[in-house]
């Protein structure tokens, strides 16, 4: 009678082993042709990485699109955006933010064509004909009864060939640079009571397009922060946004830019009379 409960106990493990047995060794389960979908959600994570990353090395956007598709996210171009904002919030590398960002902004930017340069009009030169050498007409003298003494045939004076027209150059242009340094085209007070004292950037490059991925460093009294532009493509591509704290100097500098300073929180007054914090918009551009 003792013995008994060894003996449900010896059952219970070899039961086990043999299960374990069957399910690893004899017939262990085969997934095949798993759908991106159903992975588990940090899995999910993982798979836009790895195609931000592709889309920043080949810039293939409808295959970076056709992949994202097989994740089945209503609005890829938010998770992207909401999973850069996380990735930067949890200290991950900067590559991998940025492809996230850029990925995102070219999701949401609109496809509209982009002018990439500036056409300049200019009227084609009408060619001035030259003028063709006339032959001048040796004179024949009437024969009579008499033969008449032939008159010496004039020799005639070349003729100079007109001279030429010069052709109108055009006076080129100066381009902008490529790697021109952003500078501040404008600051205006931002008052908002929703947002309160925060900081709109955005940025723009030679043809006032917007510039994805842009990194920026804000610095204050005991602290420094980078933000990305493009993590939220709803508003702009080439937006970015930081919430000041009242009475906090700040100095905001794009990189390749240049560096604005003296920045802080001001006074909104609402339509009612009540005051609240304020920020600023500030839009970078290169020249």
């Amino acid at each position: 009678m003792k013995r008994a409960p060894w003996f449900l106990l010896t059952g219970l493990v070899i039961g086990l082993g043999l299960g374990l047995l069957c399910a690893w060794v004899l017939c262990p389960v085969n997934y095949t042709q798993t759908a991106p979908a159903s992975l588990r959600a940090d899995f999910k994570d993982t798979y836009r990485s790895l195609i931000a990353r592709a889309y920043a090395y080949d810039g293939n956007l409808p295959r970076a699109k056709a992949r994202l598709a097989l994740l089945g996210d209503p609005n890829p171009a938010d998770t992207l955006a909401a999973q850069a904002q996380q990735a930067l919030a949890a200290g991950r590398p900067m590559a991998e933010v940025r492809a996230l960002g850029a990925l995102a902004a070219a999701l949401g930017e609109a496809p509209t064509p982009v002018q990439t340069s500036v056409s300049v009009s200019q009227a084609s030169p009408t060619a001035t004909p030259r003028p063709q050498a006339t032959a001048t007409p040796t004179p024949v003298v009437a024969q009579s009864g008499t033969t008449a003494t032939p008159a010496p045939t004039p020799v005639g004076f070349p003729t100079l060939p007109p001279t030429p027209t010069p052709l109108p150059t055009r006076t080129p242009q100066p381009a902008p640079t490529a790697g021109a340094p952003f500078l501040l085209r404008s600051q205006e007070p931002y008052c908002n009571p929703d947002d309160g004292p925060l900081l709109r950037i955005f940025m723009r490059d030679a043809d006032d397009q917007p510039v994805p991925g842009m990194v920026i460093y804000i610095h204050w009294l005991g602290g420094d922060e980078e933000i990305f532009t493009g993590l939220k493509p709803d508003i702009d591509p080439g937006y970015a946004d930081f919430l000041m704290t009242p009475d906090v100097v700040y100095q905001v500098r794009p990189a390749y830019g240049t560096t604005v300073t003296d920045l802080q929180a001001r006074e909104c007054q609402a339509d009612d009379g009540s005051r609240y914090w304020g920020g600023w918009t500030l839009i970078f551009a290169q020249p």
